[in-house]
């Protein structure tokens, strides 16, 4: 990052912090500081996107035609469309009108990003500025959860199925959006440590790390498990890569999972959790409650799709149906946002939803044969950012995560910025 152009806040150059000249991007990391670290407090949650939306909206104003003709825009604008039309077949229109709202919100805001995400330097920009909003995150986290919060959470095993014992609520996530947005955010401060070779960046990573193993998100395991040994697989080219790295997993996949079952430090902090998702590979395994219900809540959201293939039951209407004619416990989203989209907008909902982080996807995984040196490390952080998501939205919900759309923006135009790039390289 030293070519970009940064202030620091003390002339000492062995700060971490930096603030950006560009406004654009101050508002932009103005704007992840809200939705990471201050969701609780509301005037500034409200405030910062006020600004920013006045701001960007002015220059929006001025660039209309590179607004409008963005794909990202297009693409969204079409499908929050979709979500407005639900309103004429949804039973319950006020959670459709609350859903919708919510998606419109963060969709507006990226479109709007789509402005400054114009080049690779820009999109490193907004990254670190990430990666700094995550410490203040932690920051707050500190400040705001008392310490007989963090030694709740050691005293026992918890049922998976509840949500005691588990760190988030106290800046506004959910303990298992608090877990995706470490796993996330650990993965960003991976990439700029494996860009710098800082010392202070691998501390930071690893904070965001432990900070993930008190929300006891089973989720988050996965995607940070799947972001580090994808990122050491992908980083850069090399001969005979499978046959280093897939014995580097095996071991450190086997100590893991040692650590996690008979260190009793992590055994309470996540090993239980784990453990009652074997049940639903091996008998000797009792699964629990948690696995079993998500499990027939998936069957639940399959049927209305089928009953509804084409428009779904109506946009944040899943609970609904769910409760009032398949007897769930309470009216609650799918905790699969393929599911949750399926069941609610149906095949056109789905298609729009998914069609861009599929191909963006596509083209940053053809994208790694092509790039080497400067810019192969951020292709493979796009591409694994991207990529994990795609996965793990099968056992979680993401697209009212504003964090997790904003990343998703970011690889979308990430990947057409580094297919840009090779093709000039290549004509040149």
């Amino acid at each position: 990052m030293n070519n970009l152009n940064y202030n620091a806040i003390l002339c000492n150059k062995k700060y971490i912090i930096r603030i950006p000249k560009d406004i654009s991007a101050l508002l932009i990391f103005g704007v992840a500081t809200a939705f990471m670290a201050l969701r609780t407090i509301v005037p500034f949650l409200y405030g910062i996107q006020l600004i920013f939306l006045m701001y960007m909206g002015v220059k929006g104003f001025y660039n209309a035609n590179q607004l409008f003709t963005n794909k990202y825009v297009i693409v969204y604008g079409l499908f929050l469309i979709w979500c407005c039309f639900s309103f004429l077949w949804s039973p319950a229109m006020d959670k459709t009108m609350k859903a919708t709202i919510s998606i419109a919100q963060i969709i507006v805001i990226c479109s709007l990003m789509t402005l400054y995400l114009v080049n690779l330097e820009n999109l490193e920009r907004v990254l670190f500025g990430f990666a700094i909003a995550s410490l203040l995150m932690i920051g707050f986290l500190l400040l705001r959860t008392r310490l007989s919060e963090w030694m709740y959470v050691l005293k026992g095993s918890f049922s998976a199925s509840t949500d005691k014992g588990r760190i988030g609520y106290s800046i506004g996530h959910h303990p298992n959006a608090m877990g995706n947005l470490c796993a996330s955010l650990a993965l960003v401060w991976l990439y700029f440590y494996d860009k710098k070779k800082r010392k202070r960046y691998l501390i930071c990573m690893l904070l965001l790390c432990l900070i993930l193993l008190f929300t006891k998100s089973r989720g988050a395991i996965l995607m940070v498990a799947m972001h580090f040994f994808g990122y050491a697989f992908l980083r850069k080219k090399r001969r005979f890569t499978l046959i280093k790295i897939i014995p580097l997993i095996i071991v450190s996949s086997f100590l893991l999972y040692k650590a996690i079952f008979h260190i009793p430090f992590l055994y309470e902090l996540i090993g239980f959790r784990i453990e009652g998702i074997f049940g639903l590979f091996s008998s000797s395994y009792s699964i629990d409650a948690s696995s079993y219900t998500r499990i027939n809540m998936m069957k639940y959201g399959l049927d209305m799709f089928i009953k509804h293939p084409v428009t779904g039951v109506g946009f944040g209407n899943y609970g609904y149906y769910a409760y009032n004619y398949y007897g769930l416990f309470t009216e609650t989203y799918a905790h699969s946002n393929y599911i949750e989209i399926l069941a609610g907008l149906g095949v056109i909902g789905i298609f729009l939803y998914y069609i861009l982080p599929v191909l963006s996807c596509i083209t940053l995984g053809l994208a790694l044969k092509k790039t080497d040196r400067s810019n192969r490390k951020l292709c493979a952080f796009l591409f694994l950012a991207i990529s994990v998501r795609l996965i793990t939205d099968l056992i979680k919900i993401t697209y009212n995560d504003e964090v997790t759309q904003m990343l998703n923006v970011i690889c979308i135009c990430g990947g057409s910025l580094i297919n840009n790039y090779n093709k000039q390289a290549g004509e040149t």
